[in-house]
């Protein structure tokens, strides 16, 4: 929920969601337009969140928020192609700090803000 606060703090209208399902309903009942989807893809049911709220939202951009350098996953969303299994590359990422790496409120505000600031291409 405070990932949700820096981004209305930044003047975006926020949706937060528990989990992936959550989303998906949220979606469903508010019936609001989505600009900007931040997902965990380590979550179960990312990745078909992710497809399912874009392709009701072609021109949102998906914001990935990772670990400090973390590598893909196999989930579906961000991992290499495997055979049937399409993939989601964003070009937008939030990363995490490792832990024990302190990190201050302005320093989150200082990184999505710059994620939101990025050029996008749908």
């Amino acid at each position: 929920m405070w990932l949700g606060e820096l981004f209305t703090e930044l003047g975006c209208q926020t949706v937060p969601a528990l989990h992936c399902r959550q989303a998906v309903e949220l979606a469903r009942q508010l019936q609001l337009p989505i600009s900007t989807l931040v997902v965990n893809p380590d979550l179960p049911g990312a990745a078909k969140t992710i497809k399912t709220l874009v392709a009701s939202n072609p021109d949102a951009r998906v914001v990935l928020i990772r670990d400090a350098g973390a590598a893909p996953k196999s989930t579906g969303v961000g991992a290499p192609n495997q055979a049937n299994a399409p993939t989601i590359v964003p070009k937008l990422i939030l990363e995490r700090p490792s832990p024990g790496e302190p990190i201050s409120r302005q320093v989150w505000l200082a990184r999505v803000r710059k994620v939101l600031l990025q050029p996008h291409s749908p």
